[in-house]
């Protein structure tokens, strides 16, 4: 039986540093608080709608520490009136009452909103 020589060993890839992307302020990319009633005096989120139903344009663009989608949405256009023109910032009802059902309510008119705040999410102060 021929001798086998060693094959050389596997080269390995040189580490590369996770990219991070910074987006800015979030009031620089949407227009939340044109609605009014997103600020309360402390700079807090007050509970927004946050059902899939009442949005559309729905864009993904990060992740929240409990595993929740981060996303930029328009509010379909029959809520706009009540609840903001333009890029809004927020995250989806549904995912966060499985991993964090206190933080969401539901209005009178069906609509399920979320706390924010509760979230950790505040918006700063301009």
């Amino acid at each position: 039986m021929p001798k086998r020589t060693p094959s050389p060993p596997a080269r390995k890839k040189a580490y590369a540093a996770p990219r991070l992307v910074r987006y800015g302020a979030v009031h620089a990319l949407t227009n939340a608080g044109s609605a009014g009633g997103l600020e309360t005096g402390m700079g807090m989120m007050t509970p927004m709608p946050s059902c899939r139903g009442v949005k559309e344009n729905i864009a993904r663009i990060g992740t929240h520490p409990l595993g929740i989608g981060l996303y930029l949405f328009d509010y379909k256009p029959e809520f706009r009136d009540r609840f903001g023109h333009g890029r809004q910032f927020g995250v989806m009802a549904d995912e966060v009452e499985a991993v964090f059902p206190a933080a969401v309510a539901l209005r009178p008119d069906g609509i399920k909103v979320v706390d924010h705040a509760m979230l950790g999410m505040v918006k700063a102060r301009r």
